[in-house]
């Protein structure tokens, strides 16, 4: 056991974030395991879908890292409607987004979310832009 002058540095590297999205509080962590990114987007409190991203080759070697071909699965939650969908583009955009922020990130995203449901594409795309934007404002990769 450490003695209590040894600074024990936690094995996790976390970022957290919440901001007002559109008249709604929305929170972001973002942790980052040895093995995976584990990213939490909810305006409810908790995760209502989890999903688990891959990009399909290594970011360095493609031509445009911020668009490299991905892979995603629910492996909880709603996986079929237009707010699964929703959360897909969310999880492939993020994989993208870390691929170009880090071409040479290779673990997997686990993207837990759960957003209010917004009937307005204009609205949707407003969200999605803010949600993103605060998701890379808290890298660990």
């Amino acid at each position: 056991m450490a003695s209590t002058d040894e600074q024990v540095q936690f094995p996790l590297t976390n970022k957290q974030a919440a901001c007002d999205i559109d008249g709604v509080h929305t929170e972001v962590l973002v942790t980052g395991f040895a093995d995976k990114i584990f990213i939490v987007v909810t305006q409810f409190g908790r995760i209502g879908s989890l999903i688990r991203t891959t990009v399909d080759i290594a970011p360095h070697l493609a031509t445009n890292p911020s668009s490299v071909p991905t892979t995603s699965q629910f492996l909880f939650g709603e996986s079929s409607g237009p707010q699964s969908d929703l959360y897909m583009l969310y999880a492939s955009s993020i994989a993208q987004a870390v691929a170009a922020m880090n071409p040479h990130e290779k673990r997997p995203i686990l993207l837990g979310i759960a957003l209010k449901p917004l009937d307005e594409m204009a609205e949707q795309r407003k969200v999605f832009n803010k949600v993103i934007d605060k998701v890379m404002a808290c890298p660990v990769w």
